[in-house]
């Protein structure tokens, strides 16, 4: 007898869906998360991945066409698993663009018994909103750092429920160019689907791969992705700090293409197989054969050889993303060091030599199933982190209760290896 899906278990008991759309330079992810009103943790009901046909070099879309084409694969490869009609995405925005700005707000409690409630925390965040914004730039999170009451009482998370007569709030800002949002909900148009929260990518991917603790304590998520590396300090439970570091693992494949003299493909492959990233920890060095392309011979090249290709620019992106923490300042308060997250990660030795470059506690960042319930192993890789974080932070910030559809979907042994082709297909191309 065939396993009931997570979908049939669930039924009518499912009060809201979430799904995250991870537009990123080599892949598009989506993720289906629904919560249900008798569990409290959330379920991935479904999952889709799509290699890019184009791999953009500035930016996350560069053809609109392409894109419109490889999000409308990733959505109907989720949509066919989770049997779930999808009409809205949330989606995450990174770039060298992104602004980070600090600014405050100050608002008088008019209340006469002056307790500050959930409105006076909103109009300090409103009164934060910076007046020297570019006309060209929007602003998708203003993120408080602290509050402030009475000019005396300070270093507040949260103030409601407190007495006082005037609130003031210390805030980050984050705004992106207004034209990323407007090619990112074209796209989304072309697929009838609307575009429900925007957001930094560093905080979605914290939300899928730090517990509790992290968070609270003090740690710095090095995000490793394909043309940049996106570094962030979370403490107090707050964003504190974020970077980006124009480095990624399209740099690793490039270099390995020169040293190697083959093509990019070849050099994925084999840096995605056979690859290996710090070489005091490489134990077996057996010997890697290049097919040769139309008529020439096949090349031989062993892991340790391999490993000095990879090594340096690894070791350039972590030195990088460790000087990028000492100009934060907050370095001497990540209690929990690193979490490294991103594509690349899947490369041995990784842990290794990053403990070695960052000099603190280091560990590999996957979604973790502390958040969710479901489809865990399927998601279970470094690359889903954003997909699966911006669908939980979708439930985590929705305040409507919208009507959730069913799709009339084929019996269930056809649906099932539909999927699992697609998924196959996508990984013979790694």
């Amino acid at each position: 007898m065939e396993k009931k899906s997570k979908t049939s278990e669930l039924g009518k008991d499912i009060e809201k869906v979430s799904v995250g759309l991870d537009i990123g330079s080599w892949k598009v992810c989506a993720v289906v998360l629904a919560q249900s009103q008798k569990d409290h943790a959330p379920t991935i009901l479904g999952v889709g991945i799509k290699e890019r046909r184009s791999k953009p070099r500035y930016g996350k879309i560069d053809n609109i066409d392409y894109t419109v084409k490889d999000i409308e694969e990733a959505i109907q490869t989720a949509m066919l698993q989770s049997n779930v009609s999808i009409s809205k995405v949330n989606v995450g925005i990174i770039n060298q663009n992104v602004k980070f700005t600090d600014s405050r707000g100050i608002v008088s409690i008019s209340s006469s018994h002056r307790v500050i409630d959930e409105e006076d925390v909103q109009r300090v965040l409103s009164e934060a909103k910076p007046s020297d914004l570019p006309l060209d730039y929007k602003i998708i999170h203003i993120l408080p750092q602290e509050y402030i009451i009475n000019n005396t009482f300070g270093k507040i998370i949260n103030p409601i429920g407190m007495s006082g007569s005037k609130l003031e709030v210390l805030a980050k800002v984050v705004s992106v160019p207004s034209l990323d949002v407007e090619n990112i909900s074209l796209c989304l148009k072309r697929n009838n689907l609307e575009l429900g929260e925007i957001v930094l990518e560093p905080i979605a991917t914290g939300l899928a791969v730090l517990d509790e603790q992290e968070f609270e304590s003090g740690v710095a998520l090095v995000d490793v992705g394909e043309l940049s590396t996106e570094v962030a300090i979370f403490i107090d439970g707050v964003l504190r700090y974020f970077a980006s570091v124009p480095l990624g693992g399209r740099h690793i494949t490039d270099d390995m293409r020169t040293l190697m003299k083959v093509v990019y493909a070849q050099a994925e492959e084999v840096k995605r197989n056979y690859g290996h990233c710090y070489l005091p920890m490489l134990r077996e060095d057996k010997q890697i054969i290049v097919p040769g392309i139309k008529g020439r011979k096949p090349m031989t090249f062993t892991r340790s050889q391999i490993c000095r290709y990879i090594q340096p620019r690894m070791e350039e992106i972590f030195t990088l993303a460790l000087e990028s923490l000492r100009s934060s300042g907050l370095i001497n308060k990540l209690e929990l060091g690193v979490v490294l997250t991103g594509g690349s990660m899947l490369i041995e030795g990784v842990e290794d030599l990053a403990s070695q470059v960052f000099g603190m506690p280091v560990r590999l960042g996957t979604p973790s199933d502390l958040n969710y319930q479901g489809l865990s192993q399927e998601v279970n890789k470094p690359y889903f982190s954003t997909a699966v974080g911006l669908a939980i932070y979708g439930l985590k910030n929705s305040t409507t209760k919208e009507k959730v559809e069913f799709v009339q979907t084929e019996d269930g042994n056809a649906k099932k290896g539909k999927f699992w082709d697609m998924v196959i297909n996508f990984f013979k191309k790694l």
